[in-house]
């Protein structure tokens, strides 16, 4: 399915109605995993906006907690998957202690607690939430 939405409204209108509440195992910034693939599963409970900030509230599959907010400054490019969701574009994404910005044409750098690097994005979308 290809669909075509590049405001962040737009992209949290279709988020609440087709993808809260669905399970995934991997959050990808620029396709660095934040988590293991598979490793912890997590379910979208809502989604915010805050300006051009999209906030994406996760909770663990499990019910037993709230597991972060994943924030997405000027995101763009929601993309369905077959296992889940991604955005093509955004200027910033943070989660928890982990985040990650568009540092030059065609550059991220990402900061987590295990360190910080640059990166190409080669093409890679900006957030991945998938199985």
């Amino acid at each position: 399915m290809s669909i075509s939405l590049d405001t962040p409204e737009d992209i949290a209108n279709w988020l609440r109605r087709h993808f809260v509440g669905q399970t995934f195992g991997c959050v990808r910034f620029w396709q660095f995993a934040l988590v293991r693939p598979n490793d912890q599963f997590f379910q979208l409970a809502s989604v915010t906006l805050a300006g051009d900030r999209l906030d994406l509230h996760l909770r663990h599959a499990d019910g037993q907690g709230e597991a972060g907010v994943v924030s997405v400054w000027q995101p763009m490019g929601l993309s369905p998957r077959p296992h889940g969701v991604a955005l093509s574009a955004a200027a910033r994404l943070s989660w928890g202690n982990s985040e990650a910005w568009q540092a030059g044409e065609g550059q991220y750098r990402i900061r987590t607690p295990r360190g910080e690097g640059g990166f190409a994005i080669e093409g890679a979308p900006a957030l991945t939430l998938e199985c």
